[in-house]
């Protein structure tokens, strides 16, 4: 159950990274870890335990989002350096007569 939890997490984030900014974010995951943290509490799971698995879910869901937010850094910000040093010069005229 726990590794499921664990990839869903992983996958909310990653998701996440996509369309919602780090502060929206960052509130998104302090809601879900307190959720989870007074489910648990409630479900009669101790104290350490909660706080460790609340840890890590958190942590899946900010690995998600940051491993997301670089794969897209590499597809479409190094590929557009790449492409704009790869494009000609423009031949325009100068403007100062000695060239």
């Amino acid at each position: 159950m726990a590794i499921w939890a664990l990839i869903v997490s992983f996958v909310v984030g990653a998701v996440c990274a996509v369309r919602l900014p780090v502060l929206i974010f960052t509130l998104v995951v302090s809601l879900v870890a307190v959720a989870f943290a007074a489910i648990s509490l409630h479900a009669g799971i101790s104290i350490a335990s909660t706080a460790i698995w609340t840890l890590v879910y958190a942590a899946a869901l900010e690995v998600g989002y940051v491993l997301a937010h670089g794969l897209l850094y590499f597809l479409y910000i190094k590929r557009s350096e790449r492409a704009s040093r790869q494009q000609p010069p423009l031949d325009l005229p100068s403007k100062y007569s000695s060239e």
